[in-house]
């Protein structure tokens, strides 16, 4: 199944992936440049370049892995109900003021580019879709069933 992604998003992690890059050729040259100081077992600058190297390789990785995409443009995204690339204004019973939630997919999470981003394949994400203005839905927060109302539903807009 492809992940769902703004067209715009893609475009950032392009961006990142590039810059991953970058940084992984820089980190073998620095790894490079500390094993040519002779014994590895006792060279810590070895082994900081090693252990930077494998947290770059993992999050490429992890964003390879959402891959193949469905690439959403911004004219697709609808307002009538809940769904991917909206921003959902929810009031929480008990609270005085809503908050907004941006219902996006993995990568928009990754790169961070949005607050309070809810992905669609979480629970919270699968009780709103669908939902219409007015409408509420009940999760267990805490071991406690609480309830929601949908307040308004827009297009993301970037912050």
């Amino acid at each position: 199944m492809a992940t769902l992604i703004l067209r715009d998003t893609y475009r950032a992690l392009e961006k990142e992936m590039k810059s991953i890059d970058k940084l992984k050729r820089e980190t073998s040259i620095k790894i490079r440049d500390a094993a040519s100081h002779g014994d590895l077992k006792e060279n810590a600058e070895y082994h900081a370049a090693r252990e930077q190297q494998s947290l770059i390789v993992y999050k490429k990785q992890l964003m390879q892995s959402h891959a193949p995409f469905r690439f959403i443009e911004k004219g697709e995204i609808e307002t009538d109900e809940v769904g991917f690339g909206n921003k959902v204004t929810i009031l929480e019973d008990g609270k005085d003021e809503a908050e907004d939630y941006y219902l996006l997919g993995p990568i928009e999470f990754e790169l961070d580019l949005y607050p309070l981003i809810v992905t669609y394949h979480s629970p919270f994400g699968q009780a709103i879709v669908g939902k219409k203005v007015d409408e509420y839905f009940t999760l267990d927060v805490r071991g406690k069933e609480t309830k929601f109302t949908i307040t308004a539903i827009e297009k993301i807009s970037p912050e």
